[in-house]
């Protein structure tokens, strides 16, 4: 993996993300008459996110086979996934075609011949395609990791930082 990519694609998302952010606080204080245009901009800039967005996870996708976890990390992300996923099961908010790649996830999590860390890795290498889809149905894939999964990312975001470094 090129780190010098990925440092600049972190740093792209991360401008982006600020502008989102800001546009999103403008929305709530804009005039009513003004607020299709902020609509029409924060749309925008989730547009042009999504290739970066590809990009990253796919850089770290790449690398999956590479990255060093604990067992213990490991398998306290599997858990993570395994619970969240049965609660995104049971929430109709989001659609069928998320569920069903959660659900294939989740069947690989809950595999018994390997370990926690392999199952981790599996699932990592296996972000893109969902990434893919996702943003077919408008989904903020960034959030819906955050909230969903918030030790798997801090496993990746550890990972992207030391890497950094080596």
């Amino acid at each position: 993996m090129s780190i010098e990519q990925l440092r600049k694609v972190e740093l792209i998302l991360s401008r982006y993300r600020q502008q989102l952010t800001g546009k999103e606080i403008a929305l709530t204080t804009t005039p009513d008459e003004d607020k299709a245009r902020v609509k029409l901009q924060i749309a925008d800039l989730k547009t042009e996110i999504k290739p970066y967005e590809e990009e990253y996870w796919d850089l770290i996708s790449q690398e999956s086979e590479h990255i060093e976890i604990s067992e213990v990390d490991a398998q306290s992300a599997v858990t993570e996934i395994i619970h969240q996923v049965a609660k995104i099961e049971l929430d109709s908010s989001y659609p069928h075609a998320v569920i069903q790649l959660l659900q294939e996830i989740k069947d690989k999590l809950e595999q018994t011949d390997k370990s926690a860390a392999a199952k981790l890795k599996g699932v990592i290498s296996s972000i893109p395609p969902f990434l893919g889809i996702a943003y077919e149905i408008e989904l903020d894939t960034e959030s819906f990791f955050r909230k969903n999964f918030p030790t798997l990312v801090k496993l990746i975001n550890g990972f992207t930082k030391k890497k950094r470094f080596l």
